[in-house]
């Protein structure tokens, strides 16, 4: 005879996978806030154009992409090692959502409250890198005055961010995230073997 499921052990498991998602994604997004932490005091003293260029998308996103990459399948084993795509959106979206939630929230209190000047001199430090970078490479001088005046308007922003404007960035993000929890989700998404029992 066919192996019967059970109803409750199946809402135990599931209720296990949305607990790990959300344990998951809280660790995901500490991991997260520090390594842009990281980032802001080690781009402040970086005189090196192409380092300070570089650096956000080394550290932030490669780093992030790798520990996003085996938390999802961590998830898929602690399911028993099969999920279909949908489960495994569901539960890596989860993740990365809570992920993008709390590294948000935690570098804003940091940089408006906890660190006020930090954000300042990352962009102070970034349009000097940027104008000597430039000048030694005999770039026009529109093109400098047109680069220097895009990065002036960043220092003049910082400190005048409304909720309404970190919403909105938090809502593309998460979009971005949704993008990158689809990918995951192919590439670890395993169907369970469908096997047929023959009674004797």
């Amino acid at each position: 005879m066919a192996d019967s499921i059970n109803p409750s052990n199946a809402g135990f498991d599931a209720v296990i996978d949305k607990k790990k998602s959300i344990i998951y994604g809280i660790v995901l997004g500490v991991i997260s806030f520090v390594l842009g932490l990281i980032v802001l005091f080690i781009v402040k003293d970086l005189n090196s154009f192409w380092g300070v260029m570089s650096m956000s998308f080394i550290v932030n996103t490669g780093i992030f992409v790798i520990i996003s990459a085996l938390f999802s399948f961590s998830l898929r084993k602690a399911n028993g090692g099969y999920w279909s795509f949908s489960i495994a959106l569901k539960s890596i979206f989860m993740m990365l959502a809570i992920s993008t939630i709390i590294s948000t929230i935690g570098t804003q209190v940091y940089v408006n409250f906890v660190n006020p000047t930090l954000q300042e001199k990352v962009v102070t430090h970034t349009i000097n890198v940027t104008i000597e970078y430039m000048e030694k490479n005999n770039v026009p001088d529109e093109v400098i005055d047109s680069k220097i005046a895009e990065l002036e308007k960043q220092v003049d922003a910082i400190g005048k961010i409304t909720l309404g404007q970190i919403f909105k960035g938090l809502a593309i993000t998460l979009l971005f995230q949704f993008v990158f929890a689809l990918l995951l989700s192919a590439l670890s998404k395993r169907e369970k073997p469908v096997f047929v029992q023959q009674s004797n």
